[in-house]
């Protein structure tokens, strides 16, 4: 039995991946006003509640585990797609260090002082909860990314790294801003959760059937599949 849930499991990750692609950056010049950041937001969540009742249903913790580098798969596909294609113009690859902005904190006095209420959102907000979720699921994985430091090594660097490339492929600006706004959110919600005990309560959420009956467990698994595949149409479709 378990196999087959396996075999369906991945097949339909795999169709879904493909399907997100395709509208993300092989359909780009049709649906680039069409995929919004919303849009692949909601994808990727249906796609983790799919993942997550999966889990529930087989009840192992090899899948659990496992479940986790998926939802890590998800969070770097979506963040690699909000942040190079959706919205954005051609990719140029263009290798010259041109720093956009590098005096700390311009743009966010600026988005205070000036900015509209979307503006603000998507630049303040938007940059200081753009990297929490890779947070919370380094410390999903390993207890010891609860430590500042030890998360640190991991999403500084990556944040860095995005900002350049940024830079060199033309699809945003160098912004010393995005870093502090980026790396604040991580430091300020790492802090909160591991302050107040929050990741070992949540973390057993993801480690767990809650006790649930078979039958339980296989009408949200297969509830949760047809959530996937219904969303799936409507985006296509529309």
């Amino acid at each position: 039995m378990g196999k087959r849930f396996i075999i369906i499991k991945n097949s339909i990750l795999i169709i879904n991946l493909f399907i997100f692609f395709f509208l993300v950056c092989i359909g780009r010049n049709e649906y680039l006003y069409n995929m919004t950041y919303f849009k692949c937001i909601m994808f990727m969540i249906v796609n983790c509640i799919f993942i997550y009742t999966y889990g529930v249903f087989l009840n192992k913790e090899k899948i659990y585990k496992s479940n986790i580098l998926i939802y890590i798969l998800l969070y770097f596909i979506l963040l690699i797609s909000t942040t190079f294609f959706i919205g954005r113009v051609d990719i140029e690859i263009k290798f010259s260090w041109c720093f956009d902005q590098i005096k700390p904190f311009h743009t966010i006095i600026s988005q205070f002082k000036y900015g509209s209420k979307i503006s603000f959102l998507k630049n303040i907000i938007g940059n200081s909860i753009m990297f929490i979720p890779f947070s919370f699921l380094l410390m999903l994985k390993n207890l010891k990314y609860k430590n500042v430091i030890k998360e640190s090594f991991i999403i500084l660097p990556i944040i860095i790294l995005i900002e350049f490339m940024q830079m060199f492929t033309r699809t945003g600006l160098f912004d010393i801003d995005d870093i502090i706004l980026n790396y604040l959110g991580v430091l300020i919600f790492t802090f909160i959760i591991s302050r107040f005990n929050f990741i070992h309560k949540i973390r057993k959420l993801f480690y767990t059937d809650f006790n649930l009956k078979y039958e339980i467990k296989k009408i949200l698994y297969y509830l949760s599949l047809i959530m996937l595949i219904s969303y799936d149409i409507i985006i296509f479709i529309k």
